[in-house]
């Protein structure tokens, strides 16, 4: 009964430890997601801070994977290819081996990992906000024959009261817009109702 108890103890200061380190990593997040936001609408010389400061409201989602060694790496992928519905993602990886890849003119181009940082990815609602600018690159993760990799990706979302479209100063005077302005509620409704035979972001174009 006794070490029950102490393994129940263990168990909740564990997890209580756990929890904290996810709230200060989530802050933290946060804050370099908002600044990563304010220098790519600066880049596009939009001086309001109204999409960057959406994301300090926004929702931000913590997964964390675990791709264990495969005797058989080229038959299989840790992730499908995609593009993620996010506005940013970010990655920490865990690894000392290449996992994630990026599509390049069409091939796939490893991300060395470097210790300390953090790979961002930019999502769709950051490509249709730039009015198609800015793109969201096609990506996949691999598994490796020898070694198991884990890793630390959070995505990214604005405010829900913030609508996605182009920004109205990238449209106009000759700057056609290219994708559907559409609120937060009807983004997210295009994509889980979305036709998989078609990409997400083509459904969302003028």
């Amino acid at each position: 009964m006794q070490n029950i108890y102490s393994n129940f103890c263990k168990g909740v200061l564990l997890h209580l430890v756990i929890r904290e380190t996810l709230e200060i990593y989530s802050e933290d997040i946060r804050e370099v997601t908002i600044s990563l936001v304010k220098f790519i609408t600066m880049s596009l010389g939009l001086q309001d801070t109204q999409i960057s400061e959406s994301f300090r409201e926004g929702l931000y989602e913590i997964r964390m994977n675990c791709y264990p060694p495969c005797p058989e790496p080229e038959r299989v992928l840790g992730i499908v290819p995609h593009a993620d519905n996010s506005g940013i993602t970010l990655l920490l990886d865990c690894a000392d081996f290449p996992g994630l890849q990026f599509l390049k003119d069409k091939k796939w181009v490893n991300v060395e990992p470097i210790e300390g940082a953090i790979v961002a990815n930019i999502g769709q609602i950051i490509e249709v906000m730039s009015n198609g600018i800015y793109k969201a690159p096609e990506h996949r993760a691999v598994v490796n024959k020898l070694k198991g990799r884990f890793s630390i990706v959070t995505f990214c979302y604005p405010s829900p009261h913030m609508a996605i479209g182009p920004s109205d100063k990238l449209i106009g005077e000759g700057n056609a817009a290219i994708f559907k302005k559409l609120t937060h509620a009807e983004y997210f409704s295009k994509f889980f109702n979305r036709d998989l035979d078609e990409l997400f972001i083509d459904s969302l174009r003028v």
